[in-house]
């Protein structure tokens, strides 16, 4: 595919119609043109150049200069891409507002156990628990890396208040992320998380979050699909009384106490 095919496929992606693409790139190409030259250029019939001319124009990308025949000029590029973008990010704020509006206040998950099948699904759901946190926090990070600037993001913003942050891993980098962050977190590690860290195969364990002893999430590393993207899945619940979110409660509870509370009780 050449600059000027990739350019239109561009375009397309940020909203611009074939025919808006194809005549944009081709007076990026020309000083100015005639509709009869760029359509030349674009290889679209002269009759459709007029209309697509109008609706370009409408959107801020091209001038006209009133001459016999008419002319065409595009915008700079630095200004298209500045006019593209601002419409790109009111789709965003209109997507946003209206979603939140439709949204419920609370959506009752309760009694069920939901499934993320990317890493942005599983980031995203981890840091929307803890933001939502009141009490306290405790993650394991299982896997190298894993710790992304999301989640370590998340845990900083909640450790700056009352909630209590417990980290448990046996990460050597981990343990530097979170103190290089500034997160007021407990670092810990266990037998349990050195067991589940030391699995070999795929999928292995990858994050496990308990919120106020109640929203869980589990999160599986399976064999990279893309160079450098995590293959990561998760499930999780946010009902206590939910089977799946009482095991993992109890197992969380267990580590915490035999192992962060006993340290911290311990004298000095």
């Amino acid at each position: 595919m050449g600059e000027a095919q990739e350019a239109i496929a561009a375009l397309e992606e940020l909203g611009l119609t074939e025919y808006e693409a194809r005549c944009f790139v081709a007076l990026a190409q020309l000083p100015h043109g005639t509709a009869k030259e760029i359509g030349q250029v674009a290889d679209i019939p002269r009759s459709r150049v007029y209309e697509t001319m109008d609706r370009l124009r409408k959107k801020g990308l091209i001038e006209i200069h009133e001459t016999e025949p008419r002319m065409y000029q595009s915008v700079s590029t630095d200004t298209a891409i500045q006019i593209l973008r601002k419409e790109y990010e009111l789709y965003f704020d209109t997507a946003e507002r209206t979603l939140e509006q439709l949204e419920p206040a609370y959506k009752d998950a309760q009694q069920g156990v939901w499934a993320l099948n990317t890493h942005e699904q599983v980031t995203g759901r981890i840091v929307d628990l803890i933001t939502d946190a009141s009490d306290e926090v405790v993650l394991l990070v299982l896997e190298e890396d894993m710790l992304d600037e999301a989640t370590a993001d998340a845990l900083a913003d909640v450790s700056d208040g009352d909630i209590s942050v417990h980290v448990g891993t046996v990460s050597e980098s981990t343990r530097d992320h979170v103190e290089s962050m500034a997160i007021d977190a407990t670092v810990f590690t266990t037998g349990l998380i050195e067991w589940f860290t030391a699995m070999s195969g795929s999928p292995r364990l990858s994050r496990l979050l308990l919120v106020d002893r109640g929203p869980v999430l589990v999160s599986a590393l399976h064999e990279e699909e893309l160079p450098g993207v995590p293959n990561e899945t998760a499930v999780w619940t946010d009902g206590a009384d939910h089977g799946f979110a009482t095991f993992a409660e109890r197992i969380f509870t267990y580590e915490l106490t035999e192992n962060v509370t006993a340290e911290t009780d311990e004298p000095t």
